[in-house]
């Protein structure tokens, strides 16, 4: 008998238990508005400039590898605000919070882009300090 099988034998007499919501409560589900996006999602640096000289204030929750489109892994920081989840993978911004305990609070300010100097593109630029 396959490690598969054996495990799916031994769960099988596993009991699960789950609590349902009242019905007072499922029958308020449609007046409900969304709150907060679970979603996690990458901000790209088109995503940045639309925000530029905003102060976003998040939570740095830690670092994450995401493949890029070249299928490279790009180490990219996780944050969280009031109402929403992202990831970001600007190098000066995941520079900055690499050193950071997650769940530090944070704000970011993306200020706007300046020319390599060695190379071909451009670098995204942020003001980010931590908060207490």
């Amino acid at each position: 008998m396959s490690e598969e099988n054996k495990s799916v034998e031994t769960l099988a007499g596993t009991q699960v238990t789950f609590i349902i919501p009242d019905t007072e409560s499922l029958g308020k589900l449609d007046e409900l508005e969304p709150q907060f996006n679970l979603t996690m999602k990458y901000r790209s640096t088109d995503d940045w400039a639309v925000l530029k000289d905003k102060a976003i204030r998040c939570f740095f929750m830690g670092m994450k590898p995401i493949p890029n489109e070249n299928g490279e892994l790009v180490n990219c920081g996780v944050f969280v605000s009031k109402t929403e989840c992202f990831i970001s993978g600007q190098m000066l911004l995941v520079d900055a919070v690499s050193n950071l305990v997650p769940g530090t609070p944070i704000e970011v300010t993306y200020v706007g882009k300046t020319k390599n100097k060695n190379s071909d593109g451009q670098t995204c630029n942020f003001l980010v300090s931590k908060l207490g």
